[in-house]
């Protein structure tokens, strides 16, 4: 039977002080388990900075950056640069690992895409990453790919998982308004859903708030999609996952987004999140 042995807690907030985060250490009574990492996080980012990158919570790679009340995954449109947006990709993560299994997380984020002015139309969307270390996006990953994996890796990656709210219809895709869960590969997610039946358009320009909740105990992953004007949110998808077989041990999580011809811009305004691990019987 496991027990906890300590509790600790120190104060992390979205501004230059630290997130709040609680750990939690186990070990069995007969035998010792020593884990490297906290196995009970809880932060919350009610908004950013432009310090938000560099105050040591969040890795920030790639075309990422930080500004007031946001976070920006893919270059902000510069007047007389309209090529600056093209081919790029950023990635933000906590910059602490997750305990993922025997675990249960829940995390809810806020976020906004916008149409470039130099961009016929917003492409190609952002992602929640469930990633097995912190590297930065691979350099291919841009366009479709939405900084998760290059092309050479489709079909072959493992140890992650990616919710994709895509704003681009690639011949694979569905249509250019959905939201799909990556296991191991882009072109053949393991689930997909239109959003065009829910009423929310990714490309609206509206802040829209998910939450999501990867559950140890059901094995099961459901995502919650609405516009945060709204207080009524709907399951979009509830998707069983074989967690031990899918995700390490420990995990980081944070998000992606990627341009490729076409351009926009990819903001998180919030995020929050709270994980524990699930007692064994």
């Amino acid at each position: 039977m496991f027990v906890f042995l300590f509790l600790f807690a120190f104060l992390n907030q979205a501004s230059s002080s630290p997130v709040s985060v609680s750990v939690t250490s186990d070990q069995a009574s007969s035998s010792p388990v020593s884990f490297p990492f906290p196995t009970i996080t809880r932060f919350n980012f009610p908004s950013f900075t432009p310090t938000s990158c560099i105050d040591g919570n969040l890795t920030c790679t790639g075309s990422a950056t930080s500004y007031d009340d946001y976070l920006s995954l893919t270059p902000e449109p510069q007047p007389g640069n309209p090529t600056l947006q093209l081919n790029q990709v950023g990635r933000v993560l906590y910059k602490y690992p997750l305990f993922a299994w025997p675990a249960r997380f829940y995390t809810r984020f806020t976020f906004r895409i916008l149409t470039s002015p130099y961009s016929t139309e917003s492409a190609d969307g952002l992602t929640f990453i469930m990633a097995p270390n912190s590297s930065p996006s691979p350099a291919d990953s841009f366009g479709s790919y939405l900084g998760i994996m290059d092309p050479a890796q489709d079909g072959r990656a493992a140890d992650q998982l990616a919710v994709e709210f895509d704003t681009y219809k690639n011949t694979f895709d569905l249509d250019g308004n959905h939201v799909s869960i990556d296991k191991k590969s882009v072109i053949n997610p393991i689930s997909t859903r239109s959003l065009n039946e829910t009423g929310i358009d990714l490309k609206s320009g509206k802040d829209i708030k998910v939450s999501i909740i990867l559950n140890g105990g059901t094995n099961s992953l459901t995502i919650y999609v609405g516009y945060a004007s709204k207080l009524s949110r709907r399951v979009l998808l509830n998707v069983p996952i074989d967690i031990p077989h899918t995700l390490p041990s420990f995990m980081y999580v944070g998000f992606t987004a990627s341009t490729g011809y076409l351009t926009g811009s990819h903001q998180i305004l919030s995020w929050r999140l709270s994980s524990y691990p699930i007692p064994k019987k």
